[in-house]
């Protein structure tokens, strides 16, 4: 079964200075060892490259170009399923933004979600739990 994961959790892993580095490391490693697979959709990748690499966010950002290797690395990793967005994604991403009643900062979240779901994946590993509860057919996997 696969897990996907989310920026937050992508982001903490790959930095060891971050605080819940450690949590979101033992999660990863847990479901690998445990014969899981982890899943990745490309905009979880583009906010990965826009979140590490900002100095506003962290002292020791990563520098573009080893965050682009890393990037690179991560997509074409064995243990990596890719998630590909589908045509049908935005028109489902509008739909759970109205079902729901969300704002334009809810969007991305959104969007990962209608792409899991076509994807037919169920899990997603997230720091931010109750931005994913809303959707019925996720079930959220917070690392600690």
């Amino acid at each position: 079964m696969t897990l996907a994961l989310d920026t937050d959790v992508l982001v903490s892993w790959s930095l060891t200075g971050a605080p819940p580095h450690e949590a979101c490391r033992l999660l990863i490693e847990n479901e690998l060892e445990g014969g899981g697979r982890l899943g990745l959709a490309p905009q979880v990748l583009h906010e990965f490259l826009h979140i590490c690499t900002d100095a506003r966010r962290f002292e020791k950002p990563i520098p573009m170009k080893l965050a682009v290797s890393r990037a690179r690395e991560l997509w074409r990793s064995r243990e990596i399923d890719r998630i590909v967005p589908r045509q049908e994604i935005l028109d489902r991403t509008l739909e759970l933004l109205e079902i729901n009643r969300l704002g334009r900062k809810r969007i991305l979240d959104t969007a990962l979600a209608a792409t899991l779901e076509a994807a037919g994946i169920r899990r997603l590993a997230t720091l931010n739990g109750q931005d994913y509860r809303i959707f019925p057919f996720l079930e959220v996997v917070e690392p600690g």
